[in-house]
């Protein structure tokens, strides 16, 4: 029996926020988390984008008031959707090949459920290795 994604605990090291919010509630956000990122949200709770402090810190650098930016102009587009449903063997070798800057969880009618951290990626990885230890 294959593990899927479902299987791990993907509620944890995000926050999110709408991507009308400005970068300064983005930072205030992502402060309250060690590690992890800001998922970027539509009003139907559909993932826009994800904002990390490398964006957050590029934008400060480039000079951007932080006060008025609306995190839609700053946020990586460069993120891979699972489901919870998909198995974790087929996510970590797509995951492999493409290495995208986030892999966030949707359910059935593309809504964010959660965030597969790079924790979350390494957990994958010691189940599928346990499971072939298993024969399984």
């Amino acid at each position: 029996m294959g593990k899927k994604v479902a299987d791990l605990t993907l509620d944890d090291e995000h926050m999110t926020v709408g991507g009308e919010d400005t970068l300064q509630e983005a930072a205030k956000r992502l402060l309250t988390i060690s590690g992890g990122l800001v998922v970027v949200l539509d009003d139907e709770q559909r993932v826009k984008g994800v904002l990390g402090q490398r964006q957050l810190i590029k934008a400060l650098g480039e000079g951007v008031d932080a006060t008025s930016a609306q995190c839609h102009q700053h946020m990586e587009m460069d993120f891979m959707k699972v489901k919870l449903t998909d198995s974790l063997k087929d996510v970590l070798a797509n995951v492999r090949l493409r290495s995208p800057q986030a892999v966030i969880a949707v359910d059935e009618h593309d809504e964010f459920i959660g965030y597969f951290s790079p924790g979350d990626y390494q957990e994958a990885v010691q189940l599928i290795d346990n499971l072939k230890g298993l024969n399984l």
